[in-house]
């Protein structure tokens, strides 16, 4: 994770739910021995992977939906302790326990096998640094993607959850589509949500600029863990938490539709005007159409400070029809609660800016079901060199072959002059495919910071559009008819 910047853990993937099909089989790379057909990297670099960690991922088993949140110890040697997730998978909410080992290899991907009080998994994950990774869920029954976040103890306390906070939860809606939903609201350190608004699209039906109000609590001193219930026009939903700072929260609801997941970020301070969304920002969104099929789009835009949107260029991909480089212009307002709406096109999203830049995007009009984020570009003008060294890499969406989701890991090299070289480890609907090598690979990126890029393996080949935020961070939607999917690059 950049310094002094957060993420959302979803990074803005293309969620579509489906159930599994029986006889999953595993296929995997050559190596060393293994757990399952998994290889265990060399250790190497244990050492990267140390202190208590908050996690999430959301993805798919063979019940439907998968989503989790938790937390746990690694010591620094191979070894994780204390481990408590909380999993919603469609048959209700459970707190498991588990602990583990797990091995890094000398180019950042790792591997995790865990034993949890409801049986074995296995993860897939790339560290940043020693505060951040990218996890892939790595099982033939399961399949999901999400982060791993250094947890600060000095904030698992309710006093210590103080101030505004913006929020970016999808999932599964009651309707058994897709749900997306985000908003603000203040925490006031004594257990209590107030002055609180969101927006949710729930396969099409729209609540918009609703009051919100609720109760939270920090239950574990030890491991940040929380509970807390909003309720809005969208009835009342039941959550639990993980605190990764004061500024940082991992969401799981619990209850059993909808079932959503995310996180919550410190928010933007007020007072709140349109100047609070000013410059010019890149962008990804994932979800569904309102036909119910699997939806992504990526691009960019300016916004001025006095409510116009300029350069505005969009990329689409709807249930593998793809759509480049579409230009527009817009217009966006923000009310004084820090609720901010854009338009361009057909489109129309509500967002919330979090402190941290994250623009957090919920669609409001009729035409998808989809959320993302948008992040304020650094200084241009970008280029092939600007796009240079070791990333962890993340993809996740529907493979349209199957139908079904696919998640990918590993890391991507840029030579930073238009070729790329690197390691993935797929899962594609509980097929494992790991360690697989690129070769041929290219990339290109345009002066404002929209580029493209062709990996090729002997498995499957990728074309993807990119968005890059900065020297460290590139945006990603693939970009052809095989794949409806949302990704990130992190140096």
């Amino acid at each position: 994770m950049n310094a002094g910047a957060v993420y959302p853990s979803h990074v803005g993937r293309a969620l579509l739910v489906l159930v599994l099909g029986a006889g999953l089989v595993a296929v995997t790379g050559c190596g060393s021995s293994s757990r399952s057909g998994v290889v265990i990297p060399p250790a190497t670099n244990n050492a990267l992977l140390s202190g208590r960690y908050a996690f999430t991922f959301s993805g798919q088993n063979g019940n439907g939906i998968l989503a989790a949140v938790g937390s746990f110890t690694a010591d620094g040697r191979g070894n994780i302790t204390a481990g408590s997730e909380d999993v919603n998978n469609g048959l209700g909410s459970l707190n498991l326990s588990f602990t583990g080992t797990y091995s890094i290899g000398s180019d950042k991907r790792g591997i995790a096998v865990l034993s949890t009080s409801n049986g074995p998994a296995t993860w897939q994950f790339t560290m940043v640094n020693n505060s951040h990774a990218l996890l892939v869920r790595f099982d033939t029954f399961a399949t999901a993607s999400g982060s791993i976040d250094l947890q600060d103890s000095t904030a698992f306390s309710t006093s210590a959850l103080n101030g505004g906070y913006v929020f970016n939860f999808a999932g599964l809606g009651l309707n058994t589509g897709n749900i997306s939903m985000a908003g603000i609201w203040t925490m006031d350190g004594a257990g209590n949500f107030t002055a609180g608004v969101l927006d949710v699209n729930d396969t099409g039906a729209l609540v918009a600029n609703s009051p919100l109000s609720g109760s939270y609590t920090v239950t574990n001193a030890a491991n940040g863990r929380g509970l807390a219930t909003i309720t809005s026009g969208n009835g009342t939903q039941g959550f639990v938490f993980y605190v990764v700072n004061s500024k940082d929260l991992k969401f799981l609801e619990t209850d059993s539709l909808p079932i959503t997941t995310g996180e919550v970020l410190q928010a933007a301070a007020g007072p709140f005007s349109t100047g609070t969304l000013q410059g010019n920002f890149a962008f990804t969104v994932g979800g569904e159409s309102s036909s119910l099929l699997p939806l992504a789009a990526g691009g960019l835009f300016t916004a001025d400070g006095g409510g116009h949107l300029t350069s505005v260029i969009l990329d689409d991909n709807n249930n593998g029809n793809v759509i480049t480089n579409e230009q527009f212009t817009g217009t966006y307002s923000v009310n004084s609660a820090g609720r901010g709406v854009l338009t361009f096109g057909t489109l129309q999203f509500a967002f919330y800016v979090s402190a941290s830049g994250t623009v957090e995007l919920v669609e409001i009009d009729t035409s998808g079901i989809t959320s993302g984020f948008a992040r304020a570009q650094a200084a241009g003008p970008f280029g092939p060199s600007t796009l240079s060294g070791n990333y962890a890499f993340n993809l996740s969406g529907t493979n349209l072959n199957v139908f079904s989701e696919e998640d990918i890991g590993g890391t991507l090299s840029s030579n930073g002059s238009g070729g790329i070289s690197g390691t993935l480890d797929i899962n594609n609907s509980g097929t494992l495919l790991q360690g697989v090598g690129l070769s041929n690979s290219t990339y290109s990126m345009a002066a404002n910071g929209r580029g493209s890029a062709n990996l090729n393996s002997s498995p499957a080949s990728f074309v993807a559009q990119t968005y890059q935020v900065d020297a460290n961070t590139v945006l990603i939607l693939e970009a052809d008819n095989l794949r409806v999917m949302t990704g990130i690059l992190q140096k």
